[in-house]
């Protein structure tokens, strides 16, 4: 359970101050974040959301210890400046994003926030660094073996990011 204060609203959208896990209070509202996710989900036809699970769920699988609410936001301001989203196209290039930007904090797309910040101490972030490298160079290993129409290493490259826990490929 998270302890939350309310202090406000700004824009339709109720602000709540939580503990940043640093000693002090950071400003966040969960509907203002949800909005925005929702807006560039629905400009998208509805593949922002699977967007987002398929990055959490890399995360998850491969304990990465990069925050869940950095991850949503960045997918999400990521797709907004998309025109389309495929799904094997955009895991990829968003892996390869947060490796090429080291993972760096990111201003909240809605203005509450502040800045979020990726990870809890800078040695988690070296280990997320590390994972996102290995995971970006896997999903370009799948991406190039589509397109050589060498489905099975796709698939094996895919499982190998996801670690087994994608559909192996039987023909």
């Amino acid at each position: 359970m998270v302890v939350a204060d309310y202090t406000k609203e700004e824009n339709g959208f109720k602000i709540y101050e939580i503990a940043d896990g640093n000693g002090g209070w950071m400003e966040v509202s969960p509907d203002a974040h949800n909005h925005y996710v929702a807006e560039v989900d629905k400009k998208h036809g509805g593949k922002v959301k699977p967007l987002i699970r398929f990055i959490k769920a890399w995360k998850y699988y491969r304990d990465v210890p990069i925050n869940s609410f950095y991850l949503e936001m960045r997918v999400a301001k990521y797709a907004n400046g998309e025109s389309s989203i495929v799904y094997d196209i955009d895991v990829k290039q968003i892996l390869t994003m947060l490796s090429g930007n080291e993972l760096a904090a990111m201003q909240d797309p809605m203005g509450v926030s502040g800045y979020i910040y990726p990870c809890k101490t800078d040695a988690f972030k070296q280990d997320a660094l590390s994972k996102l490298k290995t995971a970006a160079t896997r999903a370009e290993k799948a991406r190039v073996a589509e397109a050589n129409n060498d489905t099975k290493t796709a698939f094996d490259s895919w499982r190998l990011l996801y670690n087994d826990k994608f559909p192996a490929y039987y023909l």
